[in-house]
């Protein structure tokens, strides 16, 4: 490898170590174009939450380049000799005529792309991450030594396309708590070492989910009802997956042996009733039950709760982050 592509590879490895992954992916695109001599560039994350692609960074080629480079071209026959093979491959390293198959001919040529090189991307545990891809609009753009840098680079850039590789900065989640990040477009990311999240999956939760992140509120704290009992959970605002300006929410969930302070599931519905500034002829009525029985539950709330009065109910419930967060 030439110096100079040596000094390459090493700012690329640098760059692609940056908290900021479209950041950094926008850099090493813009590091490698001396060598590479590429026209186009784009990185394909692998959301394995979602099992699909995403685009965490492109220049030149289209929207509907980037979304065909995606799922489509990973599910091409052309895709696997590249998969297999955990090399960079240019067009004309690949098996058969690549300029006769589908993706070539729908995609690639009618941007204007003569010349292409993909490399497949993994982890040290040999998870794939991604794919790297390049495209040139004449023919012989890419020589070897632009795949031997690549080749050389590609644990640097696994790392970074790695969507599970590190949790959200400054978030400390509880041993044995199952996370899930949910960005701004309502799509779910996987969190290192955690099991996804139940939560997000229940109804109600997305009606929330909407409230909270149009709110200035940065965090929230309560309980969520799903199919395997009451989840204690812990939401909050953090850095988007992808370093767009738009916040990420992280879901935080551990299970629950019940209800806080003994209560009924009755009488849970009854305090977070009161919490949303219903009267007990209101709760009564909504509920189809007696005012008496309302107020027999409200009685029953007070007591277990240790608190003289609804209005200390529910700011005991709200200080203690008990309501449900889809109510």
């Amino acid at each position: 490898m030439e110096p100079s592509h040596t000094r390459v590879l090493v700012e690329a490895a640098y760059a692609a170590g940056a908290h900021d992954r479209r950041a950094a992916a926008m850099t090493v695109l813009r590091l490698l174009e001396p060598v590479t001599h590429h026209d186009a560039g784009a990185f394909m994350v692998w959301d394995p939450v979602a099992q699909a692609h995403r685009a965490l960074a492109a220049v030149t080629y289209g929207d509907e380049t980037v979304v065909a480079l995606g799922d489509r071209y990973a599910a091409s026959a052309e895709n696997r000799p590249v998969r297999e093979l955990h090399l960079p491959m240019r067009i004309d390293d690949m098996p058969g005529d690549y300029r006769r198959s589908p993706m070539y001919q729908e995609v690639l040529r009618p941007g204007g792309f003569e010349d292409g090189m993909t490399a497949c991307l993994f982890s040290g545990s040999g998870a794939y991450t991604g794919m790297l891809h390049f495209s040139a609009a004449a023919r012989g753009s890419f020589r070897a030594d632009a795949a031997e840098l690549l080749e050389a680079l590609a644990p640097a850039l696994a790392r970074m396309c790695d969507v599970a590789r590190r949790q959200p900065s400054g978030c400390a989640i509880p041993p044995g708590a199952n996370a899930t990040l949910i960005d701004h477009n309502g799509r779910a990311w996987a969190v290192e070492s955690c099991a996804p999240a139940l939560a997000p999956t229940q109804p109600g939760f997305a009606a929330f989910l909407r409230r909270f992140t149009a709110s200035t509120q940065v965090t929230a704290t309560g309980l969520q009802a799903s199919s395997e009992g009451w989840l204690a959970l812990q939401v909050l605002k953090v850095a988007d997956p992808l370093g767009r300006p738009e916040p990420a929410v992280l879901v935080q969930e551990l299970p629950t042996a019940g209800l806080p302070h003994s209560l009924s599931p009755r009488e849970y519905d009854i305090l977070n009733g009161m919490a949303a500034g219903f009267s007990n002829q209101q709760l009564a009525a909504q509920r189809d039950v007696s005012l008496r029985t309302v107020t027999t539950h409200v009685e029953r709330i007070l007591h277990k709760m240790g608190q003289p009065s609804r209005a200390g109910a529910v700011a005991s419930a709200l200080r203690d982050g008990i309501l449900r967060l889809d109510r």
